[in-house]
C-alpha cells in the first residue's frame, strides 16, 4: 500500500486504531498470546517500531516517517491478508514475562508448562535436578525459563529440526546460558546414547490429522513437523512414554503436554498413574509421572 493514500494516519496512535479495525475486519484469529485485536495490534505496531510496551503512552501521538509508515502498513497486511502471526512478523514473543526470538524454523513460544515451573510442577520435585532434558525443545523457550530456575542444573535442548534448534541457539546466546543450555540434535532419544536425566519435560507435537486439517491459518505459517502426531494425536507420545524411563534417574520425574489428547492418552495407557496438572489450560493438559511409576 503507498504510504500517500493513508495520509490521514500519522501517529502512532492512528495506526493501533488502523491496525485494530484491520484485525476485526480480517479472518485473524486470536490463539498465539493475544485474545483480542487490540492488544495485538498495539503490540504489532509498537514493536515494529522497537518500542517498548510500557512506553507506549509516551509515544502514541509521535508521527511516524514515510518509511515508518510504509513498514507498519506492509507488517499490518502480513497479519490480515496473509494472516501471518505478529511473532514471526516481529520477530519475538513472550512466555511467563520472558521475551524470546521466534521465526518460522520454531513454533511460536507457548506452552503450559511455562507456568508451571516455579512451584516445581506441583511440588513433585522432591529434590533440585541437576539434569533436565527438554524434549522437542523448539525455540528453546522452556530450556531457557528451566535453567532460570534451577541456575545449577545443566539442561539439554533437544529436537529433530536443525532449523529450531539455529533458534533456539540465538535465544540461549541472549540469555547468557551458552554452555549451560546445550542444543542437541535428536529425533527423540536417538542420538543421545546412555544419558540420565532428573527431570524430563516436553511439548512435542500432538495435533491429529483431522485437527490439522482445520488449523485457522496462523498455525500453517507454523512447521508442520511440530504440529503434526498422527491419527490421534499420540505418535511422539507412544515413543517418548516406551523410552522415557531408561533416560530418567532414580527419582526422575517426567512432565508432557498433550493438549486435548488426555482422553486420546487414557485409551493408550490407561496402567500409567499419571498426575495431572492444573494449569490455565484446564486440568488436563499437562502430567507428570516418576521414573518408579513408569512400567
Amino acid at each position: 500500500m503507498n504510504p500517500k493514500s493513508t495520509l490521514p494516519l500519522k501517529t502512532i496512535r492512528d495506526f493501533i486504531r488502523y491496525a485494530t479495525t484491520r484485525l476485526y475486519n480480517s479472518e485473524a484469529s486470536f490463539s498465539h498470546g493475544y485474545d483480542n485485536p487490540v492488544d495485538e495490534a498495539s503490540f504489532l505496531v509498537l514493536r515494529s517500531l522497537n518500542i517498548p510496551l510500557e512506553y507506549e503512552e509516551k509515544f502514541l501521538e509521535a508521527k511516524l516517517t514515510d518509511d515508518e509508515r510504509e513498514m507498519i502498513l506492509n507488517n499490518i497486511s502480513r497479519r490480515c491478508d496473509e494472516l501471518e502471526p505478529t511473532a514471526y512478523i516481529t520477530k519475538e514473543w513472550w512466555l511467563t514475562g520472558f521475551c524470546f526470538y521466534v521465526d518460522d524454523r520454531a513454533l511460536i513460544p507457548r506452552s503450559f508448562i511455562a507456568e508451571l515451573i516455579k512451584d516445581h510442577f506441583g511440588h513433585l520435585l522432591k529434590t533440585t535436578p541437576r539434569s533436565i532434558l527438554d524434549m522437542c525443545t523448539g525455540s528453546g523457550c522452556l530450556a531457557i525459563l528451566l535453567s532460570m530456575e534451577f541456575p545449577g542444573a545443566t539442561v539439554d535442548a533437544v529436537d529433530i529440526s536443525q532449523g529450531a534448534l539455529d533458534v533456539a541457539q540465538i535465544n540461549i546466546s541472549n540469555y547468557g546460558l551458552d554452555g549451560i543450555v546445550i542444543p542437541i540434535r535428536s529425533d527423540l532419544f536417538e542420538n543421545l546414547g546412555s544419558m540420565k536425566y532428573d527431570l524430563i519435560i516436553c511439548n512435542p507435537p500432538y495435533v491429529t490429522e483431522e485437527s490439522m486439517e482445520n488449523l485457522p491459518g496462523e498455525y500453517r505459517h507454523e512447521p508442520s513437523l511440530a504440529l503434526a502426531a498422527g491419527s490421534d494425536g499420540m505418535d511422539v507420545i507412544k515413543l517418548l512414554m516406551k523410552h522415557a524411563r531408561e533416560h530418567l534417574n532414580d527419582g526422575g520425574l517426567l512432565v508432557v503436554e498433550l493438549g486435548d489428547g488426555a482422553e486420546a492418552f487414557k485409551e493408550n495407557f490407561p496402567q500409567f498413574p499419571v498426575q495431572w496438572l492444573p494449569c490455565s489450560g484446564g486440568p488436563d493438559q499437562v502430567f507428570a509421572i516418576t521414573k518408579e511409576s513408569l512400567p
